[in-house]
């Protein structure tokens, strides 16, 4: 009798192993977000719902485009829809919002108060929507360049009319790291802090490929000298430099 419950339970094992493959397979076909509600089902499903999203390793894009202001900005409405269909577990967000369209165009001291609020604003709202532990950088910017949703053909649109925004979502990517970094010149020492370059990875680091460098108060007194002072050693290396100026930063994180 002992070896016919032996054979039994070798045959369950059998079919438990397939139900992982199909548990698995089933649940491939979830975005994101439900994957992670179905995470919470069973130890079974948790392994399975790791072992997809450790395969999914695209970068994914959101894009918005709204001709008028509402109660929130066009991004936040865009991301919090999107975000249900995704296929990513962001880890690093880029996010670029054009927060001049606010309120008009009138320079009065009241408008001016009010654009400034709703940046940030913005930023706390687009923060709530993405997981905890991921790295937000968020940059103000007068206009816009937005590459519109759905096909990698669609041709990228200038916006300077309107509420504009776009957020690249960077899931944990194998062989990949993303680190975020923000210097901010210092007015009593007009020598830049060595140990803070090398902080950011951007000094004796053999694996840097790619920097992205936005500069923002460049109408200050300095700024130029400043900018030459992390973009020239960076010039002497084989590494892809690009980035610009724009107004301003609403968020980095927890800054």
């Amino acid at each position: 009798g002992g070896g016919g419950a032996m054979e039994a339970s070798a045959k369950g094992a059998v079919v438990l192993g397939n139900l992982a493959e199909v548990v698995e397979r089933v649940l491939g076909f979830l975005p994101t977000k439900a994957l992670l509600r179905a995470a919470c089902v069973c130890r079974l499903w948790r392994e399975c719902a790791r072992r997809i999203l450790r395969g999914r390793q695209r970068v994914a894009w959101v894009s918005a485009l709204e001709p008028g202001a509402a109660d929130s900005h066009a991004l936040v409405r865009a991301l919090a829809r999107e975000l249900e269909e995704v296929r990513v577990l962001p880890q690093t967000v880029l996010y670029i919002a054009d927060a001049e369209t606010f309120s008009g165009h009138e320079e009065c001291h009241e408008q001016k108060k009010a654009r400034k609020r709703n940046s940030k604003e913005t930023a706390i709202a687009l923060e709530k929507l993405l997981p905890k532990r991921c790295q937000v950088l968020g940059l103000v910017t007068p206009g816009i360049v937005v590459t519109p949703m759905g096909s990698s053909s669609n041709q990228p649109q200038e916006i300077e009319e309107g509420e504009a925004g776009f957020a690249l979502l960077f899931p944990k990517i194998d062989g990949v790291k993303i680190q975020t970094f923000h210097f901010s010149k210092d007015s009593k020492n007009r020598v830049f802090d060595e140990s803070k370059f090398a902080e950011a990875g951007l000094k004796n680091n053999p694996d840097l490929r790619v920097v992205l460098l936005f500069g923002y108060n460049s109408w200050k007194s300095g700024a130029t000298r400043f900018l030459h002072q992390i973009v020239n050693p960076l010039n002497e290396k084989s590494i892809i430099l690009a980035g610009g100026q724009v107004e301003s930063f609403t968020s980095l994180t927890s800054e």
